[in-house]
């Protein structure tokens, strides 16, 4: 019976840091596919009006910026939501 605890507490933290690491790499390819929609829209726009280089640049790292700022909140708000106690 004492080895009940011990096994029942190892599969707990088994599985959270399973779906951590899931977690994790979902949200990584999220963010990959993301950011590679916003590079292949903002090449394909440019090289149709054939604007200036350092315009494209900005709106590339503008978007990026902006849609950290944007899922950081999210992510943050997760945090403080599985933080709280039940």
């Amino acid at each position: 019976m004492s080895n009940d605890t011990p096994r029942t507490s190892r599969t707990g933290r088994a599985r959270r840091a399973l779906a951590a690491v899931t977690s994790g790499g979902l949200r990584i390819l999220v963010d990959l596919l993301a950011v590679s929609l916003w590079v292949l829209f903002l090449t394909l726009w440019f090289l149709e009006n054939g604007w200036p280089r350092w315009a494209f640049y900005s709106l590339l790292l503008g978007g990026v910026g902006l849609y950290v700022a944007l899922t950081a909140a999210w992510i943050d708000g997760e945090r403080e939501n599985r933080d709280e106690p039940k």
